[in-house]
């Protein structure tokens, strides 16, 4: 069975180690995340919209 601990190749003190990002630059990073999913919402209902003015 696969098992996701064994992805990481970080070791735990490196990762215990690190800055925590920049709230400024986290908030950044979940608008674009926001941002690119809402895209590709109005993308998918626009495509929806199309097949069905064909059928």
């Amino acid at each position: 069975m696969h098992q996701r601990y064994n992805e990481s190749t970080a070791n735990l003190k490196e990762l215990m180690t690190v800055a925590p990002i920049n709230p400024e630059v986290h908030a950044a990073l979940l608008r674009g995340k926001v941002d690119t999913r809402r895209l590709m919402e109005d993308a998918r209902e626009d495509a929806r919209q199309r097949s069905e003015e064909v059928l």
